[in-house]
């Protein structure tokens, strides 16, 4: 609490937890004369964290970003992110049923309809990397993930979604709004959580689904804990550990994303659905082709051999292992594209650089 800047709530934690010591009683009862039994000191611990509870309800969130300036600082980074998208672009904010949903337009009216729904904390700029070349194939749509760093924002946060149908019932609105029926997916990360449950709640609107080191798979868990981990201690050598075990170390990849994660760890508090592994009878309810693209290095969804046997239950999956960590989907540049159709029913190969100065990440 203290590191996070919660003074009130600190104070009746911090006593409930002193008070349960034994050196602390032994020293009010030497100073006041006072026993305090086990029932007394259970009574007083109940009330402490009773006011702490009450001091953190009272206490309501109204945005994601902790104050005004990290959500200016946020929209300043954002910007200068978007001076370095490559084609032309168009920026529309649809009106959803939880707020406004930003989406980054780029690519031939006429084209296939292609939407790229990006990793946790790097929002619709990220996709900078392969826009150009997807955007000569395709209309692609990068949308700022709601709840989460970007131009996309709940109304109201007391109005927000709850599961995997609460997030596909919003992607048939933002496509709705698009004028979009059908569409490729590509996901990553946390964008490939969103776009799994946008294929098994709504199959109709999703032709293709492509998961870039998706969430939801392998992995979830112990990548959840460690990200909040640093978020409750927002100490730069946490941060910076956690940051090389998420990504890497790579300067180039540092100088990208660096002061964003930073913010992301200490000035936001993202409200979304966490993206917890599916069940068996989910992955084999997926009815749609599925490219999934995993990293040999990316800690965050773990051995690739292990999420490969795992994900076999899908009925028409392809997987492709690259040596690459969890941002491949980031710096991908692919060559002949995610969705060519040289295998009938199946995405072709997924031929891509993943290179940064020359060499790999």
């Amino acid at each position: 609490m203290v590191l996070m800047r919660n003074w009130l709530q600190a104070i009746p934690l911090l006593a409930a937890t002193l008070i349960v010591l034994p050196p602390v009683r032994a020293f009010i009862e030497l100073q006041t004369g006072v026993t305090l039994s086990l029932l007394v000191v259970g009574l007083l611990v109940a009330v402490l964290l009773a006011a702490f509870v009450l001091l953190g309800s009272s206490n309501k969130t109204t945005s994601i970003y902790k104050s005004v300036q990290v959500k200016a600082r946020f929209m300043e980074i954002y910007d200068a992110k978007m001076k370095e998208w490559p084609v032309p672009y168009e920026s529309l904010h649809v009106d959803t049923s939880y707020g406004q949903v930003h989406v980054v337009v780029s690519g031939p009216e006429d084209a296939p309809p292609m939407l790229l729904l990006h990793a946790s904390g790097v929002p619709a700029w990220s996709w900078k990397y392969n826009v150009e070349e997807l955007s000569q194939r395709y209309r692609a749509y990068a949308i700022d993930l709601i709840g989460d760093a970007g131009r996309s924002e709940y109304e109201s946060l007391d109005n927000r979604m709850r599961d995997g149908q609460d997030e596909a019932e919003l992607y048939t609105e933002i496509t709705d709004q698009l004028g979009v029926v059908q569409a490729y997916v590509v996901g990553a990360s946390e964008g490939g959580f969103i776009g799994t449950q946008f294929a098994l709640h709504a199959p109709e609107r999703v032709g293709r689904l492509a998961l870039l080191g998706p969430m939801g798979y392998t992995g979830a868990t112990q990548s959840v804990l460690r990200i909040m981990f640093a978020q409750f201690f927002p100490l730069k050598p946490i941060q910076e550990g956690t940051f090389r075990w998420a990504f890497s170390d790579d300067p180039k990849l540092v100088g990208e994303f660096g002061e964003w994660f930073r913010l992301v760890m200490t000035g936001l508090k993202p409200v979304k659905v966490a993206p917890l592994p599916f069940k068996p009878e989910q992955r084999q309810r997926i009815r749609v082709p599925v490219l999934m693209v995993l990293g040999k290095r990316d800690n965050l969804v773990g051995d690739p051999a292990k999420a490969t046997a795992l994900v076999q239950d899908i009925p028409d999956i392809r997987v492709e292992v690259l040596g690459t960590g969890h941002l491949a989907g980031c710096f991908c540049q692919p060559k002949t594209g995610p969705f060519d159709h040289r295998k009938e029913g199946h995405f072709g190969h997924l031929a891509c650089t993943l290179t940064i100065e020359n060499r790999a990440i």
